[in-house]
């Protein structure tokens, strides 16, 4: 296995500008709107699906990794394809997924990338099916009217395709049925459904709280994000082990039980350091210094902040091979193998930064906007009036330009790894 770390400074990203921001009005506030669901505090769908754009460099700076698994797939399929027509067996078509597609603009963009890659090695094209998979929540007709606006290019590469509308914490395919799986900035958020019966993921914020103030309300009012400065260390540390090791850990097993033995998966996630969520000043996140600030001018109830939470764990390389160590002991009961994780193997792992920005002069007016569409849902979650919401995003907005560079843009983080299903157990002879 291979961890390293790789810097490179992106000046080209897709620009969006900020929309204008909420105003305030003098009228009554209106009745507070019902806490969304664990489900739904994760992402503002609608919004992610264009202002992802901004965070493209994710994919393009790990076109590495994905080229690797596409060769060593070619490969696979001339060796197998050989053994079928030696022993007149039909050949197969080749099984990829894709997990967490939003709404299939950056999803197809990497697709294209792998098939062309692929058949480069093939020496011809590769039937394939390739499904999307996507959370229950999202808009499974935005996707497949999305995929639809490809419907040319899948026939002419010979691709049939499917959408999946499940969790990818769930299991999803037959044992060692795929051929090869990719996840583009999305393992990062953890699952939402892990909560105690009638409680809610901001439960988590007192996770490791005994003996510090964690539980007792005002470090509750301190942070958004358990990455950011501030979180009492014990905390941080529960949400390590309990939520971050042990989701991911379950993902990892449940993968590895369902790739073909020597198929390989891509992830890319989000990563730590991000000064989305710890700023280079060393002060709190934007969300959480927004919040603060309504709190002290009367303009959000104190409860609302209390609630939030938002429900991702930024991860270093040596995160990931924790929870690959985790996978590996967990006992899937419905798998063919008692503990499909041992199976999976870490081929590489690289840290790699770059610079979260939007273009035509409005470098934070991008980042603002890919920022607001990840955490709002958070703060939806946590029930505030359609007034509160406004003023937490106007100051938002606000702490970006006083603590950003305005003409570099966001140091930002991902981590991307390449993993194998092995042949063979790795106890084995």
């Amino acid at each position: 296995m291979r961890i390293a770390a790789k810097t490179t400074t992106i000046l080209r990203q897709a620009a969006f500008r900020c929309g204008q921001l909420g105003k305030t009005t003098s009228t009554p506030p209106k009745m507070s709107r019902p806490a969304a669901s664990s489900a739904s505090s994760t992402m503002n769908l609608d919004s992610y699906a264009v202002h992802s754009k901004n965070q493209y460099a994710a994919h393009a700076l790990t076109r590495n990794l994905l080229s690797g698994s596409m060769e060593r797939l070619a490969k696979r399929c001339k060796l197998e394809d050989i053994a079928s027509i030696s022993s007149g067996s039909p050949l197969r078509r080749r099984h990829i997924i894709d997990l967490g597609s939003a709404d299939g603009t950056s999803t197809m963009e990497t697709l294209r990338f792998a098939v062309r890659r692929l058949n480069d090695g093939a020496g011809a094209p590769t039937p394939l099916r390739v499904t999307f998979e996507e959370h229950p929540a999202s808009d499974e007709a935005k996707l497949r009217a999305s995929l639809d606006g490809h419907r040319g290019w899948f026939a002419a590469e010979d691709v049939t395709w499917d959408v999946r509308m499940q969790s990818f914490y769930e299991p999803l395919f037959e044992p060692e049925s795929v051929d090869f799986m990719m996840s583009y900035i999305c393992l990062h958020w953890l699952d939402t459904t892990d909560v105690s019966d009638g409680g809610d993921i901001s439960d988590w914020k007192t996770l490791g709280a005994a003996g510090t103030t964690a539980g007792g309300g005002a470090s509750r009012l301190d942070w958004v994000h358990v990455n950011e400065p501030g979180v009492p260390p014990s905390v941080r540390e529960r949400w390590r082990t309990d939520l971050a090791d042990a989701h991911l850990g379950k993902f990892l097993a449940l993968r590895a039980g369902e790739l073909r033995p020597g198929a390989e998966m891509v992830i890319v996630m989000v990563g730590c350091p991000h000064e989305y969520v710890s700023p280079s000043d060393g002060g709190q996140s934007p969300l959480t210094r927004a919040m603060k600030r309504c709190i002290e001018r009367g303009e959000l109830r104190p409860e609302i902040l209390d609630r939030t939470t938002v429900p991702y764990f930024l991860r270093t390389p040596k995160d990931i091979e924790t929870a690959l160590a985790v996978a590996s002991d967990l006992e899937m009961g419905d798998s063919t193998r008692r503990r499909p994780g041992a199976l999976l193997e870490m081929v590489n792992c690289e840290l790699i930064q770059t610079m979260t920005r939007g273009e035509d002069g409005d470098v934070l007016g991008g980042a603002f906007d890919l920022y607001w569409s990840i955490h709002s849902n958070a703060v939806e979650a946590a029930g505030p009036t359609a007034e509160e919401s406004d003023r937490v995003r106007a100051e938002a907005r606000r702490v970006f330009d006083e603590i950003y560079d305005g003409e570099v843009g966001i140091p930002t983080s991902f981590v991307a790894c390449t993993f194998r299903r092995r042949t063979r157990e790795p106890w084995a002879p």
